[in-house]
Formats: C-alpha cells, sequence, structure tokens
C-alpha cells in the first residue's frame, strides 16, 4: 500500500523559541529533541521505496532551524528521493544569513508564520524569545537572493493582530510568492478559536488520502494536529508503510472517518470536522483552498 498524498511530514525537532498565542504549546506533553539521525535515515530509507513521494515536509510542532543537522538532512532526502520536493515552515528567527547558501540549496518551498507589522505586535502575537527586528532581518536577508525557495508568508488572525491585516498583505505580498490568511486551528479541542458543530461533523479526509505526520520518536500520526499521539497508528522505527497502512489502528480510524462517527477519537473535538471556507480569509494563490494540504507541492513551484 502507498503513500497516497505523496507528502510526509517528518518532525525533525519540537524544540521552538517561539510560544505563539494561537499555538497550544502549554498543552504539549512529549519530551523536546531532535530526532535521532539514524532514525529519520530510517524513514527515508522507508519512503525510497514508495513511488509517488512528491513532498517531504520538514518540521511539524517544532521550529525546523533549531536543528542543527536539518541541511544533514535535507542533503540525505536529495540523495534518497532525487525527485520529491522539500517543504519546510518556519518563523525563521533561528534562519540567520550563515543559513542562506543551503536554505536556496535545499529548501524548495518556505512557510513564514509572521503575524505582525509592528514590534509591539509581533513579539505579543509569537512571544517566547523572538524579536522582531531580528526576524524581519533574515526574511529580507534571504528574500534579496536572486535564487531562493518558493516563499509562502502566513498570517494567523487573533484579536492581536486583526487590525494590522490590511498593512500586513500591503507589506508582504509584493515581496513573497504567495501569501494567505487564515483563522487558528483549535488543535483537536487544544484551543477554542473555532466552534465544532457536531450535527455537521464529516471526515477531513486525511486517513482516506494517506498523508503520515512521524513524530520525534518515530511515532506515526494521521494528523499534524495530533500533538499528543492520540490517533497513533505505527512507528516508522518499526515499521514499514505499507505495514501501517494494514494495522488495526489506522483500520479502526478510516472506519470511523468513512462512517463520519467520531465518538472516542481525538477527531470528535476537531475543527477540521467541520468545512467551513470562511476560515481561510484571503490567498493570493487561487489554488489555495479550505480541505487542500498546504505543503501539498504539486503544481505549486510553477504558479
Amino acid at each position: 500500500m502507498k503513500l497516497r498524498s505523496g507528502k510526509i511530514t517528518i518532525e525533525n525537532t519540537n524544540i521552538c523559541p517561539a510560544n505563539c498565542t494561537i499555538c497550544p504549546r502549554d498543552k504539549y506533553e512529549q519530551k523536546l529533541g531532535i530526532m535521532d539521525f539514524n532514525l529519520f535515515k530510517k524513514i527515508i530509507n522507508n519512503l525510497s521505496n514508495q513511488e509517488n513521494v512528491g513532498t517531504v515536509d520538514i518540521g511539524g510542532f517544532g521550529e525546523p532551524f533549531a536543528d542543527k543537522l536539518l541541511f544533514e538532512r535535507c542533503a540525505y532526502i536529495r540523495e534518497k528521493l532525487p525527485k520529491a520536493k522539500i517543504f519546510t515552515s518556519s518563523n525563521c528567527f533561528l534562519m540567520t544569513p550563515d543559513k542562506y547558501d543551503d536554505v536556496c540549496k535545499y529548501i524548495d518551498a518556505l512557510k513564514i508564520s509572521v503575524y505582525g507589522v509592528t514590534k509591539e505586535t509581533y513579539e505579543k502575537c509569537h512571544r517566547g524569545s523572538l524579536v522582531f527586528e531580528k526576524t524581519y532581518a533574515n526574511i529580507l536577508g534571504l528574500l534579496e537572493r536572486k535564487t531562493k525557495p518558493y516563499t509562502i508568508g502566513l498570517l494567523t488572525l487573533t484579536e492581536d493582530n486583526k487590525n494590522e491585516k490590511d498593512e500586513w498583505l500591503k507589506f508582504w505580498q509584493p515581496r513573497l510568492d504567495e501569501v494567505y490568511i487564515w483563522m487558528p486551528h483549535n488543535f483537536a479541542g487544544n484551543m477554542d478559536f473555532r466552534t465544532i458543530d457536531r450535527t455537521k461533523q464529516k471526515s477531513c479526509g486525511r486517513p482516506l488520502n494517506g498523508p503520515l505526520y512521524v513524530h520525534l520518536d518515530g511515532t506515526v500520526s494521521m494528523c499534524c494536529l495530533d500533538i499528543n499521539k492520540k490517533l497513533k497508528i505505527g512507528n516508522m522505527d518499526t515499521d514499514t508503510i505499507p505495514e501501517i497502512f494494514k494495522s488495526s489502528a489506522y483500520k479502526r480510524i478510516k472506519k470511523a472517518h468513512k462512517e463520519g462517527n467520531f465518538n472516542g477519537l481525538l477527531c470528535e473535538n476537531c475543527c477540521q470536522t467541520n468545512y467551513n471556507p470562511s476560515v481561510l480569509i484571503y490567498a493570493s494563490n487561487k489554488e489555495r483552498g479550505v480541505g487542500k494540504l498546504n505543503s501539498n507541492l504539486k503544481n505549486l513551484l510553477e504558479v
């Protein structure tokens, strides 16, 4: 059985210098660290047996540039999966100028989370150790490069930054390849930004189309919002992809999504079970849409 979506997310680290207001880091139960490189190689070797791997998303619930082995991992992906695109999401605070060469060499698409255009708003939204001036300098410095990744700007809209939405678009849309503005997730009940109508719940599609999220220790979940491994279906340290898709845990989740019965699953508290196109407030790329994988790079780099 193959990876139907052609996309996988590998959590190279769960460490992050930010503590964003839209992120449930205070609900996070996992030990912080960096993925063992031998485990990472095993995962990529496993993927090399799949014919349709189109995108490897390095990131997850951490800041990818907090991992000193990030570019060694990228080089290994290039060696074993030469046709795959490498995607990552970052706040870019740790993407300092000494990393620009490797960013441009290895990263095909970089999604940049930047939640304000003034120092006060930016630091109020991102919190942690992030500094407005340093982050902006890092991003703008990369954008000066002649050759660089496809860049995507993300503004997650909250009460703290909604008054800067127009100014944010005016500043970032001309500088980046595309931008979009979303309402924040509820992270499967860990946050309260979206209301769930239980009378209108249906599958988000993830367990049916096969994207995988690999946690730091190799644990595989069906969902990137499953921060505490409630939807575990296997482990890439011990299982192959075909074995994971044949597991009873996967079959149980798939059945629940086919039937629209989420009782007892993390999914019953997830806003992704309510289709609501209004949560995508703005997208400069009309290929974007609610229910589509943001890191799916098919045709994206030609847009």
